[in-house]
């Protein structure tokens, strides 16, 4: 069984750990066989762009995304994986949850779709445990589901009709940097702060439920998340201040970074001004226009 899942872009400014959307950037493929023993999982090969960043073994974010799958599905099975890599780690695309998700997705399909949404869902957290030392859903429910995806007391799915530009900045990644930008985030604020979070926050999942693209980046363009964030973001004041005036939306840090993202719709306006930007930072980038993706499945 192969199933491919696509990078994701976690938060979009004020959505933080709720939110997510998968994006046709990057994906990975995850090929399964399963074997008698267990519930067990183990990565036997990487290829791909990336693959020098993915251990073998059991300590991958597939493996425990797919041994906690099989657990769920109470089933004595190891699941022997191999994995091409082609999300680059580290770039706030979600590319730990793209290996999880398929990885679960091709359990359960492997299995006959015994599994429920939630199921699946936690999962493919536990892969993100397992790379981050946290079980957030807001990359691996997108990657599972594809479009818009809200996770609160249940999934909310939405296909917003929208497109953006995304930017990825090629700087070095510190070590551990999940963790190192989750603890940037302010444990305590004013209740003014909260409450202009929030507004933002119903400004963006309004603009998007019903069309409203100018709604939607101006909620997108504020959270206390991405300005508690932002200094260690490469260039993002130089960078979000010439993609406003090339005709964006709205802008927000990419999950935790350094990739940004920009609601658009003059996209090749866009592209070209944070091409300009970080070019005259001095910042080697890829700039490209991505759309919503579909959900993890077989290929």
């Amino acid at each position: 069984m192969r199933v491919r899942a696509w990078s994701t872009s976690a938060n979009l400014g004020p959505g933080y750990d709720i939110m997510g959307i998968a994006i046709d950037a990057f994906s990975d493929v995850v090929e399964i066989e399963l074997v008698s023993g267990g519930p067990d999982a183990v990565v036997t090969e990487v290829k791909g762009p990336y693959a020098k960043s993915v251990p073998l073994g059991r300590r991958n974010s597939a493996a425990a995304a797919a041994r906690a799958a099989l657990k769920a599905a109470e089933q004595h099975l190891t699941a022997r994986i191999k994995l091409w890599k082609g999300v680059p780690p580290g770039r706030g695309l979600g590319s730990s949850g793209a290996s999880s998700a398929a990885a679960v997705r091709a359990v359960d399909l492997e299995l006959g779709g015994v599994l429920s949404e939630e199921d699946l869902v936690r999962a493919a957290a536990e892969g993100e445990r397992e790379a981050s030392g946290s079980p957030h859903p807001d990359n691996v429910a997108p990657s599972l589901f594809g479009g818009l995806v809200v996770i609160g007391r249940r999934i909310v799915k939405l296909d917003p009709d929208v497109r953006f530009v995304l930017s990825v900045p090629w700087t070095p990644i510190p070590e551990r940097k999940t963790e190192k930008m989750r603890s940037l985030v302010p444990r305590s604020v004013d209740i003014e702060e909260m409450v202009r979070h929030y507004s933002h926050l119903a400004s963006l999942l309004l603009g998007l439920a019903t069309g409203d693209l100018r709604l939607a980046g101006e909620g997108m363009s504020y959270s206390l998340v991405d300005e508690s964030r932002s200094k260690l973001i490469p260039g993002y004041r130089e960078v979000r201040d010439i993609a406003m005036r090339s005709g964006a939306l709205g802008v927000s840090i990419s999950g935790a970074g350094p990739s940004m993202l920009f609601l658009c719709e003059e996209c090749d306006r866009v592209v070209e001004g944070v091409r300009r930007a970080y070019k005259g930072l001095g910042v080697p980038a890829t700039v490209m226009k991505v759309a919503p993706a579909g959900g993890a499945d077989e290929v």
